[in-house]
Protein backbone atom coordinates (compact mmCIF):
# COMPACT_ATOMS: atom_id res chain seq x y z
CA UNK A 1 0.00 0.00 0.00
CA UNK A 2 3.19 2.40 0.83
CA UNK A 3 4.52 1.89 -2.50
CA UNK A 4 1.47 2.43 -4.55
CA UNK A 5 0.72 5.55 -2.50
CA UNK A 6 4.05 6.88 -3.24
CA UNK A 7 3.74 5.66 -7.13
CA UNK A 8 0.53 7.69 -6.94
CA UNK A 9 2.21 10.94 -5.26
CA UNK A 10 5.13 10.66 -7.72
CA UNK A 11 2.75 10.34 -10.59
CA UNK A 12 0.69 12.93 -9.61
CA UNK A 13 3.69 15.29 -9.61
CA UNK A 14 5.29 14.14 -12.76
CA UNK A 15 1.77 14.88 -14.88
CA UNK A 16 1.57 18.89 -12.89
CA UNK A 17 5.05 19.55 -13.61
CA UNK A 18 5.23 18.05 -17.07
CA UNK A 19 3.24 16.59 -19.48
CA UNK A 20 5.56 14.72 -21.36
CA UNK A 21 7.10 13.21 -18.38
CA UNK A 22 5.39 9.99 -16.75
CA UNK A 23 6.45 7.29 -14.08
CA UNK A 24 6.41 3.89 -14.36
CA UNK A 25 6.78 0.71 -11.97
CA UNK A 26 10.31 -0.48 -12.77
CA UNK A 27 11.33 -4.72 -12.65
CA UNK A 28 12.36 -3.89 -8.68
CA UNK A 29 9.56 -1.88 -8.05
CA UNK A 30 11.57 1.51 -8.04
CA UNK A 31 9.76 4.29 -10.20
CA UNK A 32 11.53 5.37 -13.06
CA UNK A 33 10.92 8.72 -15.03
CA UNK A 34 9.94 7.89 -19.27
CA UNK A 35 9.85 11.23 -21.53
CA UNK A 36 6.69 10.97 -23.72
CA UNK A 37 7.49 12.69 -26.88
CA UNK A 38 4.70 15.00 -28.61
CA UNK A 39 3.05 13.43 -31.82
CA UNK A 40 3.87 14.88 -34.88
CA UNK A 41 0.92 17.56 -35.43
CA UNK A 42 -1.31 16.72 -37.92
CA UNK A 43 -4.39 18.31 -39.69
CA UNK A 44 -6.59 18.65 -42.97
CA UNK A 45 -5.31 21.73 -45.51
CA UNK A 46 -7.63 23.30 -48.00
CA UNK A 47 -6.64 25.75 -50.55
CA UNK A 48 -7.96 27.78 -53.09
CA UNK A 49 -5.47 30.72 -55.27
CA UNK A 50 -5.20 32.37 -58.29
CA UNK A 51 -2.44 31.94 -61.11
CA UNK A 52 -0.97 34.60 -62.76
CA UNK A 53 2.16 34.38 -65.33
CA UNK A 54 3.11 32.38 -68.74
CA UNK A 55 1.75 29.47 -69.93
CA UNK A 56 4.19 27.33 -72.55
CA UNK A 57 2.57 24.85 -75.08
CA UNK A 58 4.67 23.97 -78.22
CA UNK A 59 5.83 27.16 -79.89
CA UNK A 60 2.17 29.06 -78.10
CA UNK A 61 3.07 30.66 -75.14
CA UNK A 62 2.11 34.09 -73.37
CA UNK A 63 0.29 35.71 -70.51
CA UNK A 64 -1.56 33.58 -68.79
CA UNK A 65 -4.08 33.75 -65.48
CA UNK A 66 -6.34 31.11 -63.35
CA UNK A 67 -7.40 29.70 -60.61
CA UNK A 68 -6.26 27.02 -58.46
CA UNK A 69 -7.09 24.62 -55.71
CA UNK A 70 -5.64 21.71 -53.67
CA UNK A 71 -6.87 19.64 -50.90
CA UNK A 72 -4.11 18.38 -48.44
CA UNK A 73 -2.92 15.84 -44.99
CA UNK A 74 -0.21 17.38 -43.01
CA UNK A 75 1.84 15.64 -40.57
CA UNK A 76 4.67 17.26 -39.10
CA UNK A 77 6.31 19.16 -41.76
CA UNK A 78 4.90 16.80 -44.69
CA UNK A 79 2.41 17.33 -46.46
CA UNK A 80 0.49 15.45 -49.70
CA UNK A 81 -1.89 16.96 -51.46
CA UNK A 82 -4.14 16.80 -54.23
CA UNK A 83 -4.28 19.81 -57.01
CA UNK A 84 -6.10 20.92 -59.32
CA UNK A 85 -5.49 23.77 -61.69
CA UNK A 86 -6.95 25.54 -64.62
CA UNK A 87 -5.77 28.27 -66.43
CA UNK A 88 -5.40 30.35 -70.37
CA UNK A 89 -3.03 28.89 -72.70
CA UNK A 90 -2.22 30.51 -76.31
CA UNK A 91 -0.26 32.90 -77.83
CA UNK A 92 0.51 36.34 -76.34
CA UNK A 93 -1.58 39.72 -77.27
CA UNK A 94 1.25 41.03 -79.34
CA UNK A 95 1.59 37.76 -81.94
CA UNK A 96 0.18 37.51 -85.26
CA UNK A 97 -1.48 34.19 -84.35
CA UNK A 98 -4.29 34.11 -82.46
CA UNK A 99 -4.49 30.60 -81.09
CA UNK A 100 -6.39 30.33 -77.50
CA UNK A 101 -7.25 27.36 -75.25
CA UNK A 102 -7.68 26.48 -71.78
CA UNK A 103 -5.50 23.78 -69.76
CA UNK A 104 -7.09 21.58 -66.60
CA UNK A 105 -4.59 19.73 -64.68
CA UNK A 106 -5.09 17.53 -62.09
CA UNK A 107 -2.11 15.84 -59.80
CA UNK A 108 -0.59 15.55 -56.54
CA UNK A 109 2.64 16.89 -54.99
CA UNK A 110 4.84 16.32 -51.93
CA UNK A 111 5.56 19.27 -49.85
CA UNK A 112 8.14 19.72 -46.79
CA UNK A 113 8.37 23.08 -44.62
CA UNK A 114 12.06 24.29 -44.62
CA UNK A 115 11.39 26.36 -41.82
CA UNK A 116 8.32 27.70 -39.88
CA UNK A 117 7.65 28.86 -35.97
CA UNK A 118 5.46 25.79 -35.28
CA UNK A 119 1.83 25.36 -33.99
CA UNK A 120 1.95 28.55 -31.81
CA UNK A 121 -1.46 29.84 -30.49
CA UNK A 122 -0.11 32.95 -29.34
CA UNK A 123 0.19 34.50 -32.54
CA UNK A 124 0.29 34.53 -36.19
CA UNK A 125 2.76 31.59 -37.81
CA UNK A 126 5.05 31.66 -40.71
CA UNK A 127 6.34 28.83 -43.17
CA UNK A 128 8.65 28.62 -45.72
CA UNK A 129 8.20 25.50 -47.48
CA UNK A 130 9.34 23.72 -51.12
CA UNK A 131 7.21 20.93 -53.29
CA UNK A 132 7.61 18.38 -56.10
CA UNK A 133 4.65 17.16 -57.39
CA UNK A 134 3.35 14.78 -60.68
CA UNK A 135 -0.05 15.52 -62.87
CA UNK A 136 -1.69 15.31 -65.94
CA UNK A 137 -2.97 18.17 -68.18
CA UNK A 138 -5.93 18.25 -70.72
CA UNK A 139 -5.18 21.21 -73.30
CA UNK A 140 -8.39 22.31 -75.16
CA UNK A 141 -8.07 24.60 -78.08
CA UNK A 142 -10.86 27.47 -78.69
CA UNK A 143 -10.29 26.48 -82.70
CA UNK A 144 -10.76 22.32 -82.12
CA UNK A 145 -8.20 19.95 -80.85
CA UNK A 146 -7.01 18.86 -77.90
CA UNK A 147 -3.75 18.05 -76.48
CA UNK A 148 -3.08 15.18 -73.61
CA UNK A 149 0.05 14.84 -71.26
CA UNK A 150 1.67 14.33 -68.25
CA UNK A 151 3.86 17.00 -66.43
CA UNK A 152 5.68 17.60 -63.29
CA UNK A 153 5.65 20.51 -60.98
CA UNK A 154 8.27 22.61 -58.66
CA UNK A 155 7.32 25.74 -56.42
CA UNK A 156 8.28 26.97 -53.33
CA UNK A 157 6.12 29.43 -51.05
CA UNK A 158 5.62 31.10 -48.05
CA UNK A 159 2.69 31.59 -45.95
CA UNK A 160 1.16 33.10 -42.68
CA UNK A 161 -1.67 31.65 -40.78
CA UNK A 162 -3.67 32.73 -37.42
CA UNK A 163 -4.96 29.70 -35.59
CA UNK A 164 -8.17 29.89 -33.79
CA UNK A 165 -9.32 27.92 -30.57
CA UNK A 166 -7.99 24.52 -29.56
CA UNK A 167 -11.65 22.34 -30.01
CA UNK A 168 -9.71 19.24 -29.11
CA UNK A 169 -6.12 17.81 -27.70
CA UNK A 170 -3.85 18.98 -30.70
CA UNK A 171 -6.67 20.22 -32.74
CA UNK A 172 -7.36 23.48 -33.91
CA UNK A 173 -8.57 25.92 -36.67
CA UNK A 174 -6.27 27.64 -39.01
CA UNK A 175 -6.66 30.49 -41.32
CA UNK A 176 -4.54 32.39 -43.38
CA UNK A 177 -2.59 33.11 -47.01
CA UNK A 178 -0.08 32.20 -49.18
CA UNK A 179 2.00 32.97 -51.86
CA UNK A 180 4.31 30.61 -54.37
CA UNK A 181 5.89 30.49 -57.56
CA UNK A 182 5.11 27.21 -59.53
CA UNK A 183 7.07 25.74 -62.59
CA UNK A 184 5.06 23.13 -64.47
CA UNK A 185 7.32 21.10 -66.71
CA UNK A 186 5.96 19.37 -69.65
CA UNK A 187 7.16 17.31 -73.22
CA UNK A 188 5.95 19.67 -75.83
CA UNK A 189 4.47 18.24 -79.27
CA UNK A 190 7.08 17.54 -82.10
CA UNK A 191 7.54 20.28 -84.79
CA UNK A 192 7.77 19.69 -88.06
CA UNK A 193 10.82 21.60 -89.67
CA UNK A 194 14.61 22.19 -89.94
CA UNK A 195 16.83 22.81 -87.35
CA UNK A 196 17.16 27.07 -87.00
CA UNK A 197 18.85 29.68 -85.65
CA UNK A 198 16.58 31.47 -83.20
CA UNK A 199 18.73 34.49 -82.91
CA UNK A 200 22.61 34.74 -82.94
CA UNK A 201 24.01 31.04 -82.84
CA UNK A 202 26.93 28.84 -83.49
CA UNK A 203 24.94 25.90 -84.43
CA UNK A 204 21.19 25.78 -85.71
CA UNK A 205 18.61 23.28 -83.66
CA UNK A 206 15.08 22.63 -83.28
CA UNK A 207 13.21 24.50 -80.44
CA UNK A 208 12.63 22.76 -77.31
CA UNK A 209 10.34 19.91 -76.87
CA UNK A 210 10.38 21.27 -72.80
CA UNK A 211 7.34 23.24 -72.37
CA UNK A 212 7.65 25.44 -68.98
CA UNK A 213 4.58 27.41 -67.59
CA UNK A 214 5.68 29.92 -64.70
CA UNK A 215 2.95 31.07 -62.36
CA UNK A 216 2.94 33.11 -59.33
CA UNK A 217 -0.06 31.44 -56.85
CA UNK A 218 -1.60 33.94 -54.12
CA UNK A 219 -4.53 32.63 -51.93
CA UNK A 220 -6.03 31.84 -48.80
CA UNK A 221 -5.37 28.58 -47.10
CA UNK A 222 -7.35 27.17 -43.75
CA UNK A 223 -7.15 23.71 -41.44
CA UNK A 224 -7.75 21.86 -38.99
Amino acid sequence: MTKLASFALVAALASTASANTVAVDGPNGEVRYVEEHDPAPRRVEGRLGMLMGGSDVGDADGFAMGVSAGLGYRVGDVTLRGLFDYFRVGDGGDELMDRRGRSTRVGGALRYSFANTGDDDDGPNADFWGEVGFGYEHVAWRAGGVLDRPSGELAVGFELDAPGKERSPGRRRHLGWFVDFRTLLAQGPEMDGPAVCGGPCTKATKPSRIDASMFFELGLHWGR
